[in-house]
């Protein structure tokens, strides 16, 4: 009865601390947001408005943001599934106007796991959930180049 005690409690010792440990998953996002430090850009947690969240039914996505000093024009856009039109602006962004023209072969071409993307107070950024994509740092920098090259045109 006293080995049965023993390997229990080695087993409760042993669980939580594997419990404890990051995933595979979780340390594949972890390099990833390490590499896109080091490529320039900033990573944060964006906690999204009552606009994107009725519409995505989510409320937290990763922000991939890089800073320009060049003060890109203001704008949100949001990939919204269902029938219609794939992006969409939330009402008080004033950005429906890339939603036509040079900027739409943009939003084209951004792959499907890119969920947002926009400008405000010198950065522009790409939202998206992280932790089911598998785009690289590198892809993202380059789209985020490419939409800055856009957004910082007068």
């Amino acid at each position: 009865m006293a080995w049965f005690w023993i390997v229990l409690g080695v087993l409760a010792v042993i669980g939580s601390t594997t419990w404890i440990l990051p995933s595979s998953f979780e340390r594949r996002q972890g390099e990833r947001r390490m590499e896109a430090l080091k490529l320039g850009m900033k990573v944060k947690i964006l906690i999204v408005d009552d606009w994107v969240k009725e519409r995505l039914n989510i409320d937290r996505l990763s922000q991939y943001l890089i800073w320009t000093d060049q003060k890109p024009r203001s704008a949100s856009l949001w990939r919204v599934p269902g029938p219609g039109e794939p992006w969409a602006s939330p009402p008080d962004s004033k950005s429906w106007d890339l939603l036509s023209g040079d900027f739409l072969v943009i939003l084209d071409n951004l792959p499907s796991d890119i969920i947002g993307i926009g400008s405000e107070n010198g950065y522009v950024w790409v939202a998206l959930n992280d932790a089911r994509s598998n785009i690289e740092p590198r892809a993202i920098k380059r789209f985020l180049d490419e939409i800055m090259v856009f957004l910082t045109q007068r």
